[in-house]
């Protein structure tokens, strides 16, 4: 495990604003980003989108790709936190967004995984909203069709009670990927069944934001993180409730100071 690795340990702990300058630290240090440098700036990131400070973390990221990824090294196979970073932009439009994306593109070796992301988002920018191409986009508000939900599996019509663990994921898996609100709505309100996944939380959570329903909003997002894992080492916190917009409706000073302050991932076990 290697420095960074051990910082980030120590913030899933509960010790984010604690790690934080150190990570800083580490991901400013000059010689190229290899190993420790980019999971660094990956971590840091992360955290401070989460401290409401999208600007550094934009900035973190586009000096870390300029001054690093002409070299080619491991930043070059990254995508995910340094994409989101970027589009996160404070205070800009999409347009302005494109343009800082497709230019920090250039600064990558053409095919790599970071370029490759780069340069789809420049182009997406100007097709697509901008809350879409955040981390946990769904079509909230978006009712059924006439002819109801169309679910993949028959598990949605048995009775939760009866099915295993594995048997629920399957039937929160379709519900979201179904957009079937209004069965959600009852299995959370109804039968007090809360989705034993990250994703299903977050997707309900959202649902309650368009609502207006704030509360129910607030507690599956503080439901939501004990159900979360790491990506990848370096992954410290999940994003997407501070970056999409619809979630960061509920994403309060109760859920920011929650997910800042206790164990998280492997190190909450």
């Amino acid at each position: 495990m290697n420095s960074a690795e051990k910082l980030i340990s120590y913030a899933r702990e509960g010790h984010f604003q604690e790690a934080l300058p150190q990570l800083l630290g580490i991901a400013r240090r000059p010689g190229g980003a290899r190993g420790p440098v980019w999971e660094a700036a990956a971590a840091s990131t992360q955290i401070l989108l989460w401290l409401d400070r999208p600007g550094e973390a934009a900035d973190l990221t586009e000096s870390l790709i300029r001054k690093d990824a002409p070299s080619g090294g491991e930043l070059c196979d990254q995508d995910m936190p340094f994409d989101d970073a970027l589009l996160a932009t404070p205070g800009a439009s999409p347009e302005v967004i494109a343009d800082r994306v497709a230019a920090v593109a250039q600064t990558v070796p053409t095919g790599r995984v970071l370029h490759k992301r780069l340069s789809w988002l420049a182009g997406q920018l100007t097709q697509r909203p901008l809350a879409e191409l955040m981390p946990g986009s769904r079509p909230w508000g978006v009712p059924l069709p006439p002819t109801g939900a169309k679910h993949h599996s028959p598990l949605v019509d048995r009775d939760l009670e009866t099915l295993g663990a594995d048997e629920q994921h399957v039937v929160w898996m379709s519900l979201r990927t179904a957009n079937d609100f209004p069965r959600a709505h009852e299995l959370f309100v109804g039968a007090g069944h809360t989705p034993p996944r990250f994703a299903e939380c977050c997707w309900l959570a959202g649902w309650y934001a368009v609502r207006g329903d704030i509360e129910r909003g607030e507690a599956l997002l503080l439901a939501a993180h004990s159900r979360w894992h790491p990506y990848k080492k370096w992954d410290a916190i999940p994003t997407s409730p501070v970056l999409q917009p619809t979630l960061r409706l509920v994403a309060t000073d109760r859920v920011r100071e929650h997910y800042l302050t206790r164990p998280i991932g492997p190190e909450a076990k």
